[in-house]
């Protein structure tokens, strides 16, 4: 049943993406109520349907980032099928792809060719390095994307290398991909027209380390890695509990801070040395003040040391695992891993987008379709087509 209340409703995508960064932008274009059309085809299957090396079966990920669509498929390399995406184009408001530059161009979908089509279109184009420059071309995958942009050269320790966010980097740049297609349709509602929206997940990680680039224009040093402690607050990071592999995170702000952990920890001896006097004696020695609190931490569990904690309006919380997280009980409360129930597949936990709308609300995820599940829905239905000429080009791997 068609939600008309969802704040995207009545806006079509037409999404070529592939793999993670792409198709999650449109997932959330899709979890916001826009009808979302992945185009895809098993002549060249999105390596996220591929059966996994060692599983077997698809990664997960697909399931993912691909929830809420529509699946047709085309195989572009022939004529008939371009005309098909032409058609599908002229009815829809986004044309949605993360290939790499020239990609789109060579396919004949390359926005000047999809202008010609529908002038006011909205492109969103994400990639690597973005549509423009000189490595505008270069292939890029999730590690490369914060290696590129600086923000891995900030994450680790001190004393060890850079650490590459991986599905971090591809899942922001789907959600900035998104946030780039609702404020071209907005452009688009405001101004009546259309533009190419070119997203370069480098240049995401860039802006997320501004602060850095700052320190380094204003006062002429280098942001170093600092693992998880901060610039002024200490202590501030990731402490051991009881239990194997688990972690609590606590964080201390100003003195006040300090004395209600110093009372929750039963006033121990070493929290009253004079090297921790203050907040930036406190940063100065973090060393042995993490040595001490890793001790006191470790004779408790993360949620005991939690619970202790936050009563004391100190901000301290379970470093959480995937398995933990799906029972935890603040997320069942707010519905974060809905069940999402197929006819003939039965139920699946899902994970729902983090919004709720109090007055526009979204329904949830639905089931990630089948390659070509809405073949006939789309082409028939949406486009007109003869069912028998649907039926011919199935034969001919053209609609394949």
């Amino acid at each position: 049943m068609t939600n008309t209340s969802a704040p995207l409703f009545g806006v079509r995508v037409a999404d070529f993406s592939v793999h993670a960064a792409g198709p999650f932008a449109g997932m959330i274009l899709a979890s916001l109520g826009a009808d979302v059309i992945k185009v895809e085809s098993a002549a060249r299957l999105d390596i996220t349907r591929r059966p996994h090396a060692m599983y077997g079966k698809p990664p997960s990920s697909f399931e993912q980032v691909n929830a809420s669509k529509r699946s047709v498929t085309l195989n572009l390399k022939e004529g008939r099928a371009l005309e098909l995406a032409y058609d599908l184009v002229r009815i829809s408001d986004v044309v949605l792809e993360n290939f790499r530059p020239g990609v789109m161009d060579r396919l004949g979908l390359g926005y000047p060719q999809l202008r010609e089509i529908k002038p006011d279109i909205i492109m969103v184009s994400l990639s690597s390095n973005g549509q423009t420059g000189p490595e505008a071309r270069y292939a890029g995958y999730a590690p490369m994307f914060a290696a590129l942009g600086g923000l891995g050269y900030l994450t680790g320790y001190p004393d060890g290398p850079p650490v590459e966010l991986r599905h971090a980097m591809d899942h922001t740049g789907g959600m900035m991909a998104a946030f780039s297609a609702v404020a071209a349709l907005c452009a688009h509602r405001n101004h009546q027209v259309g533009q190419r929206a070119d997203v370069a997940v480098r240049d995401i990680a860039t802006a997320f380390m501004g602060h850095a680039l700052m320190d380094t224009a204003m006062n002429d040093r280098d942001a170093v890695r600092n693992g998880n402690r901060d610039d002024a607050m200490a202590p501030h990071g990731v402490f051991p509990c009881l239990g194997e592999d688990q972690w609590v995170t606590i964080t201390v702000a100003n003195d006040e801070q300090w004395r209600a952990l110093r009372e929750a920890m039963g006033h121990p001896a070493w929290a009253d040395a004079d090297e921790y006097g203050d907040a930036f004696l406190r940063w100065r020695n973090q060393d042995s003040l993490e040595h001490s609190l890793s001790q006191w931490t470790a004779t408790r569990t993360a949620a005991e040391v939690t619970d202790l904690l936050q009563s004391a309006g100190i901000a301290a919380f379970p470093s959480l695992s995937a398995d933990q997280l799906m029972v935890d009980p603040h997320l069942a409360e707010r519905e974060a891993f809905p069940t999402t129930v197929h006819a003939e597949k039965g139920e699946q936990r899902a994970v729902a987008p983090p919004w709720r709308f109090s007055e526009t609300p979204t329904d949830p995820l639905r089931w990630t379709p089948d390659l070509g599940e809405h073949n006939r829905e789309v082409f028939c239905g949406l486009l007109g087509m003869d069912e028998a000429e649907l039926a011919s080009l199935q034969e001919a791997r053209i609609v394949w």
